[in-house]
C-alpha cells in the first residue's frame, strides 16, 4: 500500500474512531426561570453526554419568536440571574452551550410573565391585622390617660 492510500483510508475511517467523533452537541437540558423580586432567576442542566463546555449564552427577547444573545455565563454555573427587567413585561429564553466544537442548540424556551399587581390575600390579610392591632392598642392606650 502506498503513502497516499494510507492517508485516504486514515481520513475516511478517522471519523468512525470513537475517541474523534463526538457527535453533534446537544442543548442545555431543563432549562427554568421564575421572577425573583425585580430580578429573574435562570437554572439549566448540562447537555447530555461527555461534553466539555466552555461557557454558556443566554438569549433573551420581549416578543414570541425573538430572541437574541444577551449574555454568557462561565461553564462553571448551571444557573444566574438577569438583573436588566422592567416589572410589567414578558420575557423569553433559552440557553446554548458553547463547547470547543462550536456553538450547540438553543434549548427549549422558557416564558417568564409579569408579576401580578394585586398583593395576595394572605399579605393584605396580615397588613389589616397588624393595622386593627395598633389601631386597638393606640386606642387602649388613650383611655388610660384620662
Amino acid at each position: 500500500m502506498n503513502r497516499a492510500a494510507i492517508v485516504l483510508l486514515i481520513v475516511l475511517l478517522l471519523p468512525l474512531w470513537p475517541c474523534c467523533s463526538a457527535g453533534p452537541v446537544g442543548p442545555p437540558q431543563d432549562l427554568q426561570a421564575e421572577r425573583d423580586g425585580s430580578r429573574i432567576f435562570l437554572s439549566w442542566g448540562p447537555p447530555a453526554g461527555n461534553v466539555t463546555v466552555l461557557h454558556y449564552n443566554v438569549y433573551r427577547g420581549t416578543e414570541p419568536g425573538n430572541i437574541s444573545y444577551y449574555d454568557s455565563v462561565d461553564a462553571n454555573f448551571t444557573a444566574g440571574y438577569d438583573s436588566e427587567v422592567v416589572r410589567g413585561w414578558t420575557y423569553y429564553y433559552a440557553i446554548s452551550v458553547n463547547t470547543t466544537e462550536g456553538e450547540g442548540p438553543l434549548s427549549e424556551v422558557v416564558v417568564v410573565l409579569p408579576p401580578s399587581d394585586g398583593y395576595p390575600a394572605a399579605v393584605m390579610t396580615g397588613v389589616l391585622a397588624v393595622a386593627a392591632i395598633t389601631l386597638a392598642f393606640a386606642l387602649w392606650k388613650g383611655r388610660g390617660r384620662e
